[in-house]
């Protein structure tokens, strides 16, 4: 088939900033891509020009091919007026389907007396109801709706009734009603379980048509994606990988070593056209014995200083070349340092302990102790209780019933940032808040985390981005000497390759760690610690699960 989404010549940006610059990509029919990068880097963006709900500042973008091909979009929040209900919801998502039965119908109330074109036409639109699967559009929202944690689901609910959770989980359960060929998703699984996760990878994987994902749960890129696309933030481009995610780590690799070493070589040329042109020049006068015949050796001294002076010009003409076409430096790499070691808590003592701790509706009964130095991590489904522990645990919700102890300094890194107090306050000033040190000392230790560069710092916080934001808290969290770090879903908002590079830090931290996350690829590194035996004690690694506010 010759249907496909298309940029061509893309430049777009919001205010003055430029996000892409003079893009070209092409998906053809049928390709299954993830769209991955940095957060703020445009991943959202090139989504929206792709679907054309966003016309590009410069060049063309959307569909070719095909008129009737179809293209469903779902963004990171649904759009959807909150006066519809559940039903409403569902019957514009199958408006066309439906508009396609009733021609069918109407077609068939004819047929006795149809001519040669009405028979065409009936047959065509026969083929396009059983190609979308029209018969079984009901059977498959209720299976979807289930699927997605809604079953049951009263439709005569309104979509403001619902949490924002549920909402999002509708649109997603509307989008996959009667599927389009293209199928373009921003972050699809930000509002679901491991269960409904794993339900929508496998709808993904089985679509015949086109899928562009943009996300960042490493699980479903391993299993729905065979092509990545990455959006170059420094560049303000797209680069195109194959071989799916293990294919882009691989390539990503030899990539940037193919850079390192281009940009010594070019910064090693540059050093010896410095070092000609010094030997040279110093040595010019100097070059010659004197020896008893005078006039020879003045016109040898001559030749050989204009020798001289040849070479030195040819080595300052080859150092220009090379300085007007440099290799640029490649960018820091957005890694973790080692967090800093923690203050031990005393061997006898708990780092965390609670009894018969309980919140009404949302946390049942409960007891937890964490031992010093224990890595815990809590899994569960959206609404079982994760959060409202954590809570519990750091005194930002004080429970109805039971008791809490904590030793040490613990440290809280939440699933919802607040909003800044202060929006115009400048990045690095917003790190070294509150730590002490002087604000030098303070920039060596951001820049050592390789969470932010040097241009970064001066950004206001009210200007970052989501995942800016975070890193701000994260740098925050790790830089803090806490004797205990709680983390609420650690890679929201996160890069994959960062995710991957946070683990690796955790891993390696002195002190007590509590993590709650539904992330499947953290659970399976969490898995593979445990089993490995790190730290070289039995039951340092121990994983609990949630379910309706109970700890299981």
């Amino acid at each position: 088939m010759t249907d496909h989404l298309h940029l061509s010549g893309v430049s777009h940006g919001y205010g003055d900033r430029e996000l892409l610059h003079a893009v070209d990509l092409v998906i053809h029919h049928g390709e299954h891509v993830a769209i991955v990068g940095e957060n703020g880097a445009g991943k959202s963006t090139l989504l929206r020009l792709m679907a054309g709900v966003e016309a590009p500042d410069d060049g063309t973008a959307g569909l070719s091919g095909n008129p009737g091909y179809r293209v469903g979009y779902l963004a990171q929040t649904h759009g959807l007026a909150e006066s519809l209900t559940v039903g409403d919801a569902i019957d514009s998502s199958l408006a066309s389907l439906r508009s396609l039965e009733a021609r069918i119908q109407d077609l068939e109330a004819g047929l006795a007396d149809a001519d040669e074109e009405d028979l065409e036409l009936y047959g065509s639109l026969q083929t396009e109801y059983q190609l979308r699967e029209g018969y079984a559009a009901e059977p498959r929202v209720e299976a979807a709706l289930d699927k997605l944690g809604l079953g049951g689901l009263d439709r005569r609910r309104t979509l403001g009734s619902l949490s924002g959770g549920e909402q999002e989980r509708v649109a997603l359960a509307c989008l996959l009603a009667d599927p389009a060929e293209a199928l373009l998703l921003d972050e699809p699984t930000n509002h679901l379980d491991a269960n409904g996760t794993a339900w929508l990878e496998s709808r993904l994987a089985a679509h015949k048509g086109t899928v562009v994902v943009v996300s960042h749960d490493r699980v479903l890129l391993r299993k729905v994606a065979t092509t990545i696309i990455e959006v170059d933030a420094d560049r303000r481009s797209v680069n195109r990988y194959g071989n799916g995610y293990e294919g882009y780590l691989r390539e990503k690799a030899a990539e940037r070593a193919r850079w390192i070493q281009q940009y010594d070589e070019w910064l090693d040329a540059m050093a010896a056209e410095r070092l000609q042109a010094a030997t040279v020049a110093d040595g010019m006068g100097y070059g010659r014995k004197r020896d008893n015949d005078k006039m020879a050796f003045g016109f040898k001294t001559g030749t050989w200083q204009r020798a001289a002076t040849s070479k030195v010009r040819n080595a300052q003409e080859r150092l220009r070349r090379l300085e007007e076409n440099p290799v640029d430096r490649p960018p820091v790499p957005l890694t973790l340092a080692v967090p800093t070691g923690a203050v031990a808590v005393a061997a006898s003592e708990p780092a965390l302990e609670v009894h018969g701790v309980s919140v009404a509706g949302r946390l049942q009964p409960s007891d937890l102790r964490v031992e010093a130095g224990q890595k815990v991590l809590i899994t569960g489904p959206n609404g079982a209780g994760k959060s409202t522990l954590l809570s519990v645990l750091t005194g930002n919700l004080r429970p109805d019933a039971g008791s809490v102890t904590v030793n040490g300094k613990v440290g809280y890194l939440q699933q919802e940032l607040e909003v800044p107090l202060r929006p115009g306050l400048r990045l690095l000033p917003a790190f070294a808040a509150g730590l002490g040190g002087n604000i030098d000392e303070h920039a060596e230790g951001l820049l050592r985390l390789g969470l932010f560069r040097p241009s970064e710092f001066h950004v206001p916080v009210g200007g970052l981005s989501a995942g800016q934001q975070r890193r701000l808290a994260l740098a925050r969290l790790l830089l803090g000497g806490y004797d205990t770090m709680i983390v609420d879903e650690p890679t929201n908002h996160l890069a994959p390759v960062l995710v991957e590079q946070l683990e690796a830090a955790l891993a390696s931290f002195a002190g007590t760690l509590v993590i709650v996350s539904h992330d499947r690829a953290l659970g399976e590194w969490f898995d593979h610690c445990a089993e490995a035996g790190a730290r070289g004690a039995a039951g340092m690694w121990v994983r609990y699960g949630m379910q309706d506010g109970e700890l299981l």
